[in-house]
């Protein structure tokens, strides 16, 4: 019987999930799985949040390493590409490039452009 009423319970938060976003449109794939917006917000964020360690809060360097607050969206997403292709050095930078996919280079060139 609990069996049971697990799966129904399991079932039922995956409708009442879906629905809650169901009038979002689609916008990102996480995982192969489209996403809407808020979602894909809320993931870039998260990805941008290892940038921090590094870079400074919200990009925003104060020592050495180049801040990426302000940077233009294409440089970003193309340097991450150059990192993870091997076509620009850095001792740490490939192996957080390789993590990602060209959407979300994408999605974290547009996150820190808009950050002023």
């Amino acid at each position: 019987m609990h069996v049971k009423a697990s799966v129904f319970l399991i079932f039922s938060g995956m409708f009442i999930a879906a629905s809650v976003h169901a009038d979002e449109k689609p916008v990102c794939l996480i995982a192969g799985w489209e996403n809407p917006a808020s979602v894909c917000v809320a993931h870039t964020k998260t990805i941008a949040a290892t940038c921090y360690i590094c870079h400074g809060p919200n990009g925003k360097s104060s020592g050495d390493i180049p801040g990426l607050a302000g940077q233009d969206k294409t440089y970003i997403a193309n340097a991450m590409k150059d990192f993870r292709d091997g076509k620009r050095e850095a001792s740490v930078m490939k192996k957080y490039a390789m993590g990602y996919t060209d959407s979300e280079y994408e999605a974290l060139g547009e996150f820190f452009a808009s950050i002023k």
